[in-house]
């Protein structure tokens, strides 16, 4: 062979191996809705991918398997307890943390569906919502007083625009940290939109990090455990990213 074939060949298989270097993201952190005749089989799939990622990213495998459930449309009592596992955990470490916020608002999302059965109550004799969320305070079971960060839940009266004149007829709830954070149902109504990130690894005094662009103008250099705008920054892959939103986990190459 030709010395310029060669090295020809040499330079081709530094590409394949730094193309190498660089791995795809582990398939398991999907967001479709999810089938309770395929929940098992998916779950198996999290479990085998599990044994493969590296030990600080494997919390995030466990807590999408949650996730899955969620998304198959389990009752609220069969998650209740693992979600609250996750929102209560101690620990500062990137993965705990991000896992800990996310776990808070599907927390938070429950205990909206309490507060809305004391609201439709308050409906029912009224014909309207109230004014303040203070009028119904004493219906409102104790544990879901307060929001999952211990705040003041955000809620108003609201008003369709074509039928003006029936005031009060619907309302907005959330907790103050998310005030828009989607409901159960919303949540599960449809896989999530596609969200656009540019994503450039930075090492800042030694430490590996990453500066996130969102596509809502957002920018941030973090790392793990840190928000940009509503989305944390869970574990930092070979080449991806592995992020939480306020109602998923989703990879994101780089």
């Amino acid at each position: 062979m030709s010395r310029s074939r060669l090295l020809a060949a040499a330079f081709a298989a530094c590409l394949v191996a730094g193309v190498a270097v660089a791995a795809s993201p582990p398939d398991i952190w999907k967001n479709g809705p999810v089938e309770s005749a395929t929940l098992s089989a998916q779950t198996t799939a999290v479990d085998a991918a599990e044994a493969k990622l590296l030990a600080p990213a494997r919390p995030a495998a466990e807590f999408q398997k949650i996730l899955l459930q969620i998304r198959s449309g389990a009752d609220v009592a069969t998650w209740r307890g693992e979600i609250d596992k996750y929102a209560k955990a101690s620990g500062d470490d990137g993965v705990t943390v991000a896992l800990r916020e996310l776990a808070k608002c599907w927390q938070a999302r429950r205990a909206m569906v309490e507060i809305d059965k004391v609201l439709r109550k308050f409906y029912g004799a009224n014909v309207r919502f109230p004014d303040k969320l203070d009028e119904v305070k004493a219906d409102i079971p104790e544990a879901v007083k307060v929001d999952s960060w211990g705040e003041a839940w955000v809620y108003k009266p609201t008003t369709a625009q074509t039928f003006a004149k029936y005031a009060k007829q619907r309302y907005d709830l959330g907790p103050t940290r998310y005030p828009d954070l989607s409901t159960i149902k919303e949540a599960l109504a449809a896989a999530p939109s596609a969200r656009i990130f540019k994503i450039t690894p930075r090492d800042v005094g030694g430490t590996r990090t990453l500066e996130i662009r969102t596509s809502d103008g957002k920018t941030g250099v973090v790392q793990p455990g840190a928000k940009v705008g509503d989305v944390s920054l869970v574990f930092i892959g070979d080449g991806w990213a592995l992020l939480a939103d306020t109602e998923r986990l989703f990879t994101v190459a780089f």
